[in-house]
């Protein structure tokens, strides 16, 4: 699996916003790019920065770098030790006739294990196991915090988009109240008319401001998964490429198998599972002798002379009985690893199913924008249509406030159908494992 890094976890760019190689390369070199100064925030810019920023993404790191300690320390049993010690004693008791209360001693201890029968080997299997996982929990989190910085990007879009809308919305209401005034002053129009146009402008002053409080809402959200203050502002680009534009992503059948190889949450698993089984050959080898190369040199002084002693021996062990706790031990293991298969087997699945349902939002949300810019376009002309024949004083206020709301509603559906659309290619994208790609090849270098 290709490591995570700022740089190629941009790939989502392609897919979304349809960036090329070279404009994703340009992205601020800086560590952590301070983006709130930005007037046109891309994107690029945006994902860099919250993957760069988050403290969960820095603490998965620190936790790799800590079991990389653990490799080494697992290495090391493959060294020998070696330990000087020296002692300098008074007696300040009894003792015998002539001899020296005084003594000073030196010593250095050698040993080295020659041979374990695949047990150290098996410590280090684990260690290196356990790091792997670690590093493709590291990407895990990466993948869900690009699709998270990518979610609250088009949400802010998107809640941009029902502002603008409710605004246009407000003024058709506005015009369509001045009109039921300018009847009632040429004798042609009704009272009713005209509060039944103040109640819909009313409603639209309400929409207004509730599509205000959530555009505030979601820039909060937007500033906060990047590592600033709620209060700050940020100024998202709000271009959207044409959807004929990109490529189609590949077939389902294509993705299903790209996901079961490049998800890094199956990945981690995977190394979970064999951890576990390095663990049940650790302790097998526990079974079998232990063969070890022990020496040692001392030197030990008073006033009646110097002694030196020095000793070199080859050692075998070998545990005959531990009261079954060897058995006990291995039955654990055992059931740890059958415990972190099936937790394999439900990823795997979860993986397949994320597939499947990004696939289908694709699909929907490309079939919504059709059908909401039909609906838009009509709803307008429709709109249009309503008001100059109310103006006229063939229709009734009725007819002209359903439109308008009929339009109302079409803009929504227009603005969320295209974010969505976006957010829906960018999700598929992190089901498949597909983040990890370089930034040109997303969909587009995956063949059939």
């Amino acid at each position: 699996m290709k490591r995570v890094t700022w740089q190629n976890a941009l790939g989502l760019l392609a897919l979304s916003i349809g960036i090329s190689s070279a404009q994703a390369s340009t992205v601020a070199t800086t560590a952590c790019p301070d983006i709130s100064q930005d007037t046109q925030l891309t994107l690029a810019r945006y994902v860099e920065r919250s993957l760069c920023a988050n403290l969960d993404t820095r603490a998965a790191w620190q936790r790799v770098q800590t079991q990389r300690a653990q490799v080494g320390a697992a290495n090391s049993g493959y060294y020998p030790s070696l330990n000087i010690s020296a002692s300098s004693s008074r007696d300040f008791g009894d003792r015998v006739a002539g001899t020296d209360p005084d003594q000073r001693t030196l010593s250095a201890n050698a040993s080295w294990l020659l041979y374990d029968f695949g047990g150290r080997e098996a410590d280090v299997s684990q260690a290196k196991n356990t790091l792997a996982s670690l590093q493709a929990s590291a990407d895990a989190s990466i993948h869900s915090l690009a699709a998270q910085a990518v979610t609250a990007w088009f949400n802010r879009l998107a809640a941009e988009a029902s502002f603008a809308s409710a605004k246009s919305s407000l003024a058709a209401a506005k015009e369509t109240a001045e009109a039921a005034e300018k009847r009632i002053k040429v004798g042609v129009g009704t009272r009713e008319d005209t509060l039944q146009a103040q109640t819909a402008l009313a409603q639209a002053e309400l929409v207004l401001i509730q599509r205000e409080g959530e555009l505030a809402a979601s820039n909060g959200q937007l500033a906060v998964l990047a590592n600033y203050p709620a209060n700050t502002a940020l100024t998202p680009q709000t271009t959207l490429p044409d959807p004929s534009q990109l490529s189609a992503p590949p077939a389902l059948a294509v993705l299903m198998q790209l996901a079961d190889e490049r998800r890094p949450e199956r990945i981690a698993q995977e190394q979970q599972v064999a951890a576990a089984e390095s663990s049940l050959d650790q302790l097998a080898a526990q079974r079998l002798p232990r063969i070890s190369l022990n020496a040692s040199a001392g030197d030990s002084r008073n006033s009646f002379g110097q002694r030196d002693s020095g000793q070199v021996a080859v050692t075998a062990t070998l545990p005959l009985f531990t009261g079954f706790q060897q058995r006990y031990q291995e039955r654990g293991a055992q059931s740890q690893i059958d415990q972190q298969t099936l937790e394999l087997d439900r990823i795997r699945q979860q993986v397949g199913l994320d597939v499947w349902l990004a696939w289908q939002q694709v699909n929907t949300a490309r079939s919504r924008i059709d059908a909401t810019d039909s609906l838009l376009a009509s709803a307008a002309e429709s709109s249009r249509a309503a008001l100059a024949r109310y103006r006229a004083g063939l229709g009734n206020v009725l007819n002209v406030l359903t439109a308008q709301s009929t339009l109302a509603d079409a803009r929504q559906q227009q603005a969320r159908a295209r974010f969505d659309w976006a957010s829906a290619r960018v999700q598929l994208a992190r089901a498949a494992g597909l983040l990890t790609a370089s930034p040109d090849a997303a969909f587009q270098d995956i063949q059939p």
